[in-house]
């Protein structure tokens, strides 16, 4: 696509940090994903595991890996990604945010975004500003602070927004490769809004049957809720990454373009 314009907005399922390595359909999507889009000026990650009280950017020129996930393969911690910051890039958002948000570097760039970015873009030559999710703020603060990054789109920058609609660890089962019922049946509900360009039923979640299994904490969810309020009213929506896995977790993806 051409990314002179106005670049798009990714929301991303990233779920278990395995799918970040070896051969399954998450790494695959972002794999296709990345070569669509091609290379952005910058990348503004908003990350379901940079949660926060109160709402943060990384400012600094760098974005030390962390490895937030435990008691997995040796090769998966030999994943090394590692892209640079964008202080000026930074600034910007800053500016969007108008006030809301505060510089803060003391996270980097974590499993819920390199193991997107990896696959997407694995020369890791595009610089990604981190954007923590903000835990006290409710849903619909959520939906505007995606809004006031819209902006950052005319400069070139490609919002991604890494979490997962459905995300519920207690009820994991590592032998079920789709999803239970009431996933499904939760997942299907948002997706069907999003695709009708209804995104205040998303906002509105707790409207939605089976809302207090597939978010029992709300951190994973509200990422979808920025990449809505960044998306223009109208926009293109595709859905890509469309299954469920482990019986508890969405891996449901949107792409919007306007």
């Amino acid at each position: 696509m051409d990314v002179t314009g106005k670049m798009p907005v990714l929301f991303t399922g990233h779920g278990s940090p395995m799918n970040a390595i070896g051969d399954n359909r998450a790494r695959s999507g972002w794999k296709k994903m990345g070569e669509y889009i091609g290379k952005p000026n910058v990348i503004i990650a908003i990350s379901a595991h940079w949660t926060t009280r109160g709402l943060y950017v990384r400012t600094a020129a760098d974005n030390p890996q962390i490895n937030d996930m435990y008691g997995f393969p040796p090769e998966l911690y030999e994943v090394h990604y590692e892209p640079m910051g964008s202080p000026e890039f930074a600034s910007a958002v800053m500016m969007c945010l108008a006030g809301r948000a505060k510089g803060n570097n003391s996270w980097g760039i974590d499993h819920g975004v390199w193991s997107v970015l990896s696959n997407m873009y694995p020369d890791a030559d595009v610089p990604v500003v981190m954007v923590s999710t903000d835990a006290t703020a409710d849903a619909q603060t959520q939906y505007e602070i995606g809004k006031s990054l819209r902006a950052m789109r005319s400069m070139g920058a490609l919002i991604v927004a890494s979490g997962n609609v459905v995300h519920n660890l207690r009820m994991v089962n590592w032998d079920m490769d789709k999803g239970y019922d009431w996933a499904d049946s939760f997942d299907g509900a948002v997706k069907d809004a999003i695709l009708n360009g209804d995104f205040k039923t998303p906002v509105e979640y707790e409207n939605i049957e089976f809302f207090e299994k597939a978010i029992p904490t709300v951190e994973h969810y509200y990422p979808l809720l920025n990449a809505l309020g960044a998306a223009e009213p109208g926009s293109k929506v595709t859905v890509w990454n469309d299954y469920r896995e482990l019986g508890s977790m969405s891996m449901t993806s949107y792409l919007f373009e306007s």
